[in-house]
C-alpha cells in the first residue's frame, strides 16, 4: 500500500478539521442569531398587540376623548382664555348670582392664580350679607354654574341680636375658586 508522508497526512487532517469546524461554528452562530431574533419578537409581540388593539378601538377612543374634552369644558376655563379674563368672568357671574339672590355684596376680589398640576386655580374672596334663604338660593345656583365654581371655604356669622319673630341677618365669607386649563 501507498504510504502517505506524515507532512501530507497532517496537512490533510488539518484541512479536514477546518472543514468540519466551519459548519459547526456557522451553525452555532446562526442558532444564536435565531434565539436572539426569537427573544426580540417575544418582546415586541405584547407591544404590537397593544398597539393593534388601540388602532382597532380608535373610534371609541376618539369618542372618549371628545367626551372628556366636553366634560373638561364644563369644569374649567379653556387655556385660550387668559387667567385674568377667566377670573374677571367668574367674578362677574358670582356677583350677579349673589345679587340676584337678594344678598348685599360687601366685597368681592379675584386672587392671583396658583398653578395646580395642569390647571391654574383662580381664587375669589367674597363677603356678603343677607338672610338664610338668599344664601341658600345663591349656593344652589352656584352649583349650576359652568365652568364650575368650587367652594373652598364658607364661614357664616349672625349679625346683631337674634329676634325670634324676624329673619336673622347673616354675614358670610365665601372663598371660591375656578379652574383654567394651563396647557
Amino acid at each position: 500500500m501507498n504510504r502517505i508522508p506524515p507532512r501530507i497526512a497532517v496537512l490533510q487532517a488539518t484541512i479536514l478539521a477546518i472543514l468540519l469546524v466551519i459548519p459547526v461554528v456557522a451553525g452555532v452562530f446562526f442558532w444564536n442569531k435565531h434565539r436572539w431574533a426569537q427573544d426580540q419578537l417575544a418582546q415586541l409581540e405584547p407591544r404590537f398587540a397593544r398597539l393593534s388593539g388601540l388602532q382597532k378601538g380608535k373610534d371609541s377612543l376618539a369618542q372618549a376623548e371628545a367626551s372628556a374634552k366636553a366634560l373638561l369644558a364644563g369644569q374649567a376655563y379653556p387655556n385660550a382664555q387668559d387667567a385674568v379674563q377667566a377670573g374677571n368672568d367668574a367674578q362677574q357671574r358670582i356677583r350677579t348670582l349673589f345679587a340676584d339672590s337678594k344678598l348685599d355684596i360687601g366685597s368681592i376680589q379675584v386672587l392671583p392664580a396658583k398653578e395646580q398640576q395642569v390647571f391654574d386655580r383662580i381664587g375669589i374672596a367674597l363677603r356678603v350679607e343677607g338672610d338664610l334663604a338668599g344664601l341658600q338660593n345663591a349656593m344652589a345656583l352656584l352649583d349650576k354654574q359652568s365652568p364650575t365654581v368650587w367652594v373652598d371655604n364658607l364661614s357664616i356669622q349672625t349679625i346683631g341680636a337674634v329676634k325670634p319673630k324676624s329673619a336673622q341677618r347673616l354675614a358670610a365669607q365665601v372663598n371660591l375658586f375656578v379652574l383654567r386649563v394651563r396647557s
